[in-house]
């Protein structure tokens, strides 16, 4: 074929290729409208696959760790009893919840986490019929597939009460949204309201963050309240009229928020407790920067294509309104037929009621609404606390996708498409940084078994780092867990870390829940000999031993542990081993060194006072 030939080809071909799609995408998108619930089952069933196949990679971490510990005692008196010396700063629901699984389905980490999968699909769930009540089931279950693509998935396979509180977020809005409505059954608005009332009162009971499900939920009935008055007051009747408005007000929704918010008082306790203990010293004080880390860390790459698809939507709105008095000849003149078609179907209101819409602007909001709930009271905040978010960003770009190209059969198919590549290649991106971190890890186990044969049996190893120590119990053979011992010098960590909440975490859970032994550094340093630190070079514990004149040497083994850190991480830096010598061993052993400084038990707990460095003389 001549050059001249194979160019005039081209077109050729790419219309055949654009007409196939077509065809494909028609064909796709009668099947979903046809079956949408089959088509909603088998994204359940890959989901399902995903979670499953995730969590086979991805080893049980601190956080991870803490909800088994305190999921094993069993009954909700031990657990409340347990919460209440500070193990875990949550409400009991989802140690409950973890521990029935375990009890289904064994001890793994597919069924510690089941839990939470379990609530995240039920926001899947949730957000496919909310969206299906405005959209035609393709565009519902491309919008359910994109919400997947952010990072709030990673929480579908954790053991926290993250993917729960996640899915009762938005089962809440769903049943609002049913309970207001005038079209649906009376049968059906009171089965919504309970529902909305078990979302809203469960979501906290996991997760005391949950309360700012609340939050979306008034703002979009307060617009409900307006919208109501103002088409319900008589012409003749002040628009100001308190009576009016009181008419407009819906008690019965007003009353159930008040009724689902009622186990904040009885975990009230437990809460105050918990902001005492882990707000003076927490990894995740407020701060604005947490606001803009909870977009781009949450709603992830997906926050930019959004912002880029609401601007063009802006953008088209405004085009339209600038046109809208040109004649249509001189309009068609101006613009193209394709703009021309954007900007006819933009210039139409959004598929969605008012108050639902000030709802679901209320999600998108999630992070800066929880920044003005932890500045009152609380004093922390983390991204992972606002994963709401998520879902307010995947109705928001349905909708506006939706507006703009929904007269395009095969547009919910484009999406859907996308949304399941984008699925599959961050999911799989993920596994590979989980089975590294995994064989990193079992590196580290397997030195630490080295550097435990160079000493003698007896030997403890010390491991001051909170992200490994429980990790380290859990997977490593007995014998070398049964060595494992977690010293603690409060006022030095928080000195040179700057926080200290996973160390409040396991100090009160010591002689509890955890096995392992959780003593002062004073305690054991005083009475140890040799012994054994699986540290990061930085580590507090290193940095105190010098100061206080102990000698450490480094160990001739290297872990080729890199990939140990991550979203869960694993360690605070690279792990290293060293050779510790206590207060236990011989002063001839120790001559060519300083008088060490001893440690006083009383300047190692939580509420000795600031780190000083010590005086020899002292």
């Amino acid at each position: 074929m001549s050059d001249l030939n194979w160019v005039a080809a081209r077109p050729r071909a790419a219309a055949r290729a654009v007409s196939e799609f077509r065809r494909f995408g028609h064909a796709i998108d009668s099947a979903i409208r046809r079956h949408p619930w089959e088509s909603f089952t088998l994204f359940s069933v890959l989901y399902f696959a995903i979670v499953l196949t995730l969590s086979s990679f991805k080893l049980l971490w601190l956080d991870e760790l803490i909800t088994l510990h305190v999921s094993r005692l069993g009954s909700l008196s031990a657990i409340w009893h347990a919460l209440a010396h500070g193990v875990d700063p949550n409400p009991p629901v989802t140690y409950l919840l973890v521990h029935l699984s375990a009890s289904i389905f064994g001890n793994h980490e597919f069924a510690y986490r089941l839990p939470a999968a379990v609530g995240y699909w039920i926001g899947l769930l949730s957000l496919f019929i909310y969206l299906r009540r405005l959209l035609p089931a393709s565009w519902a279950l491309a919008g359910t597939v994109l919400s997947t693509t952010m990072a709030a998935f990673d929480y579908s396979y954790e053991s926290r009460s993250y993917g729960i509180f996640y899915g009762l977020a938005m089962l809440a809005v769903l049943c609002w949204s049913v309970t207001v409505d005038p079209s649906t059954s009376p049968a059906w608005r009171r089965a919504s309201l309970v529902g909305m009332f078990f979302a809203l009162a469960a979501g906290i009971s996991t997760n005391y963050f949950a309360v700012l499900a609340f939050l979306p939920l008034a703002a979009g009935e307060i617009a409900r309240t307006l919208r109501r008055a103002q088409h319900d007051i008589p012409a003749q009747e002040s628009r100001t009229s308190l009576d009016g408005y009181l008419r407009a007000v819906d008690f019965r929704i007003w009353f159930t928020f008040l009724a689902a918010g009622l186990p904040l008082l009885i975990y009230l306790p437990l809460i105050q407790h918990s902001i005492a203990e882990f707000a003076p010293h927490a990894w995740n004080k407020v701060s604005w920067d947490q606001v803009s880390d909870s977009y781009t860390e949450m709603v992830e790459a997906m926050l930019y294509p959004a912002l880029g698809l609401f601007a063009l939507a802006l953008s088209l709105r405004l085009l339209a309104a600038r046109t809208k008095r040109i004649c249509p000849t001189c309009r068609a003149r101006i613009l193209p037929r394709w703009i021309h078609s954007l900007t006819s179907r933009s210039s139409r209101p959004l598929a969605i009621p008012f108050h639902e819409g000030a709802a679901i602007f209320c999600l998108m909001a999630y992070p800066i609404l929880g920044y003005i709930v932890a500045s009152v009271h609380g004093g922390m905040l983390s991204p992972r606390f606002v994963i709401p978010v998520c879902f307010g960003f995947a109705v928001a770009i349905t909708l506006v996708a939706f507006q703009l190209f929904g007269q395009f059969r095969s547009a919910a198919v484009a999406v859907l498409i996308i949304a399941l590549a984008w699925l599959g290649c961050r999911e799989s991106l993920v596994g590979y940084w989980y089975q590294q971190q995994k064989v990193c890890f079992y590196r580290v186990v397997a030195d630490a078994a080295q550097a435990a044969n160079s000493v003698p049996p007896d030997t403890p190893l010390a491991i001051p780092d909170p992200l490994t120590v429980l990790t380290f119990r859990h997977y490593a053979p007995p014998a070398l867990a049964s060595r494992v011992v977690f010293p603690l010098d409060f006022p030095a960590i928080r000195y040179f870390r700057h926080d200290d909440s996973p160390e409040e975490n396991l100090w009160a859970g010591r002689n509890l829940i955890y096995h392992v032994p959780i003593v002062p550094l004073a305690r054991f340093q005083n009475t140890a000999g040799e012994y054994v630190i699986l540290a990061g070079t930085r580590n507090w514990l290193l940095s105190d031993l010098t100061l206080h004149h102990y000698a450490y040497k480094s160990l001739n083994i290297v872990p080729r542990a890199g990939d140990i850190g991550g979203f869960t991480p694993l360690a605070h830096a690279n792990p290293a081993f060293y050779l510790g010598y206590g207060g236990g061993m011989p002063r001839s052993d120790l001559a060519h060194l300083n008088l060490p400084v001893p440690f006083r038990t009383a300047d190692n707990l939580p509420a000795a006072r600031a780190f000083t460095v010590p005086n020899a003389a002292e």
